[in-house]
Parts: C-alpha cells; structure tokens; sequence
C-alpha cells in the first residue's frame, strides 16, 4: 500500500476509533490507556492478538500449542485479562489490520515489519511504548531489532525475531580458484580479487537480482557497506551523494566484469546458478541454509563485507500496539510477555529464527550455523526508515535496470531515482 494511501486510510482509522467500540469486543470494561504500574492501574480487559503462519504446514500444530500455552501463562500472571488469538494469512495482510481498525473490530496487538512502522507510527496509528518499557531492558536486544522498533526516537514496538542475510560461499568453487574456504573475505577488495578469479576460471562470483528485484538484498546492503544510505536522519534523499554513485559504479563494475550473470536485469532467481555448481557465492539467510542442507550442498557462512562499515540486511519482526485499543495496559503487558526472554526462545526454536534478545541466544548453543549468524546480528540494518520506504524500491529497482542496460550511467541512474524518490517522499 503506498504512503498516500495509508496517509488517507490510517486517519479515518483512527477518526473511527474514537467514536467506535474500539478494538477488542470487551464493550464494557474500562479505557486501561495509561502506562502499567502507574498508581491504581489495574492490567484487565479482553484483547485481541493477531499473528501469521510463522511456520510450515509440518509445524502448525506446534504453533497453534504455543500460542496456546503463551496465553494459558499470561492468563496466571494477569487472571483478569482474557485474550483471543487470530492467525491471519500473509496475503493481504496490511489492508487487512487498516480495514478491521476502520471498522472498530481490529487487533489490539498485531505484528509489523520495520518499513511498516514510519507508515503506521506516522499517522498515529501505534501506541508508543516508551512509557510502559521502564522495566525492558533495551540493551538485551541486538541494535539492529531495536532500530527497527524505533521511530523519530520513540520506540513503538517489541521484537521478537529477527533473520540475518550474507553471502554464502560454495567451498568447492572457493578451492577451484586456489583460495582457503577458511579465510573468507572480509573486505570489498578482498572480494573484488575473489571475484576476479572466479571469473577466470568460468564461475560467477555471486547473485544480483537487483534489476528484477530490489532493494533489501540488492543494493542496500552494498550502499550501507560504502557508507551511504538512502535517507539522512532527518528523511531527507541522500541516495545519489557521493557514496551513493559509488555504490552504482560498483553494482556496474560487477555487471561489465561478469562477476555476476547478465540476466541480473530480468532475473529474480539466480539461486539455481549456486545450486548447479557455477556460483562462488550466494546471498541468503537461514531459509537458505535449509535448502542447501536438504539437496546436501557444502556450503560456508561469510561475514558481512566492508567497504566503509561492516553491514548487512536483516529483517526484524514484532508487536505493536494499536492507538485505538480499549485496553492499552492489558495489551502492552502481553506484548512484553509474548517477547520476553523465555517466550521469545520457545518461539524462536519452533520457528527457526534468530531471537533478538541475547538472553534467548543459548537456543542455538549446538547449532553451529546459528551461532555464525548470531555473531552478525548487531551488524544488520532492518531496511530504511521513512513512511515511503516501500516505494522506493521499484523506483531505484528501475533505474538499476537502466544502468545495467547501458542507458544511463552509475550517476545519472543514482540521480534519476534520487529525484523519483524525493517526489515520492512528497506524497
């Protein structure tokens, strides 16, 4: 959903919520608005939880159990609060949470990603927390899931898992071209000499889907590495400053070299390209991981590389809660619980991914692959924080095609969807 849309929607939404019945159907419990331990505050009320299919068919059972036990816990802790789950499709899922909060029968906590929250935060549709998190130790959380949560300085969500997303080598290729798969590159240059052997010797260096699919495992992850971003602090376009072209130069260096397939610019999936053998490198997460295993591929972990900074992509998910709940106490209270240190393992190891407090990171103690990714997790960035952020990427998404293309250079594609996102910015 663009940001004008949302900009419309999330008004009325809360227009409504006013004047409606709220969120939750306990119609007549009292408003709990204030922060938990506040003098006289009594944590009470029905709310509603809405979550997704975190997990595959095989695991369905074993999430609808933990969801079970999850609430049966709280519902000790806080006898008087009566909770009701909802699992709700993928699909659709945003126009969904604005449709049912329009009409007064939405959640009153549901689970974001990092881009949704300048969209939602910004149209006052969250409940910051910052008020009811005095007794959150912040500092557990990896800093890429609390930046995610965190928005013009407030924080208005918990999270609960996060992924961490690198270039994973094919060891036999990185034998092929005379190199040791346990010094792997840390560095742009360092990289750059792998590539360029890979290259002599009939391999592409790695995947980059950027001109069929951007940005998160594109071109921010290198933009990030040379020290540029899309946006400065104060959302104002920075994607064509100095470290932005050069980060255009680099995507188009690799595409002239051949270090990475020519059909980057209509391709979304060159993973069966790693798969067959071709490929040094591709970047993936722990899904990934799984595919690899299963078709028993040799595979090693790569640290995030560096140009400027070390830095990477990793998507953070969590729990908010809406503006408009009748019980914002009750709420809050469960949102702590769901992603405190003990729950948060237990939904994690059933899920399969990381945790973001380091409390919870002993889940993984034997799981070698985890602790690797673990080890990176302070060094991901959730994506860009600004209420347009999901339009952006088909912008930029086009402009790198017209690079790859040979209709424009680095520059003036940098330029180009600099100026596309700034109008964009305006809606």
């Amino acid at each position: 959903m663009t940001k004008r849309a949302l900009s419309m929607m999330l008004p009325a939404v809360l227009s409504l919520g006013l004047v409606l019945s709220g969120c939750g159907s306990d119609a007549g419990s009292s408003n709990n608005a204030a922060a938990p331990g506040a003098a006289g505050d009594k944590v009470a009320g029905e709310i509603t939880v809405w979550g997704h299919p975190y997990v595959g068919d095989d695991k369905k059972e074993q999430l609808k159990a933990f969801w079970n036990d999850t609430i049966a816990a709280f519902k000790q802790k806080y006898p008087d609060v009566k909770v009701n789950y909802e699992e709700i499709p993928w699909k659709n899922r945003e126009q969904k949470i604005l449709t049912a909060l329009a009409a007064g029968s939405g959640p009153d906590v549901f689970y974001q990603l990092p881009d949704q929250i300048p969209q939602f935060a910004g149209n006052n549709a969250l409940e910051p927390l910052d008020a009811y998190a005095k007794d959150i130790r912040t500092d557990d959380f990896s800093k890429g899931a609390l930046a995610g949560a965190t928005y013009q300085g407030k924080l208005y969500a918990l999270p609960i898992l996060q992924e961490v997303q690198t270039l994973i080598y094919n060891p036999d290729v990185i034998k092929a071209i005379g190199e040791d798969p346990a010094k792997l590159p840390t560095t742009w240059d360092e990289f750059d000499r792998w590539a360029e052997k890979a290259k002599a010797k009939g391999y592409y260096a790695r995947n980059f889907e950027g001109g069929a699919g951007c940005c998160n495992a594109t071109l921010y992850p290198l933009l990030w590495q040379s020290g540029g971003n899309v946006t400065d602090d104060g959302g104002g376009i920075i994607l064509n400053n100095d470290k932005g072209v050069q980060t255009f130069e680099y995507v188009k260096k690799m595409y002239d070299n051949g270090w990475i397939p020519k059909d980057s610019i209509s391709n979304d999936n060159q993973f069966p390209e790693y798969l067959s053998g071709k490929m040094l490198a591709v970047w993936g997460q722990g899904s990934t991981l799984a595919t690899l295993k299963a078709q028993k591929k040799p595979y090693v972990i790569g640290p995030p590389l560096k140009k400027e900074k070390q830095a990477s992509f990793g998507t953070v998910g969590m729990f908010v809660v809406s503006k408009t709940s009748k019980n914002k106490a009750a709420a809050v209270e469960f949102a702590k619980f769901l992603t405190n240190t003990n729950t948060a393992k237990a939904f994690n190891k059933l899920t399969g991914y990381l945790p973001v407090r380091k409390s919870a990171g002993d889940i993984y103690n034997d799981d070698q692959d985890m602790k690797e990714f673990m080890k990176y997790a302070d060094l991901t960035i959730p994506g860009i924080s600004h209420p347009a952020a999901r339009g952006f990427m088909p912008k930029i998404q086009a402009e790198i095609g017209a690079m790859l293309e040979g209709k424009k250079t680095p520059k003036q594609a940098a330029d180009a969807a600099a100026e596309a996102l700034e109008l964009d910015a305006k809606k």
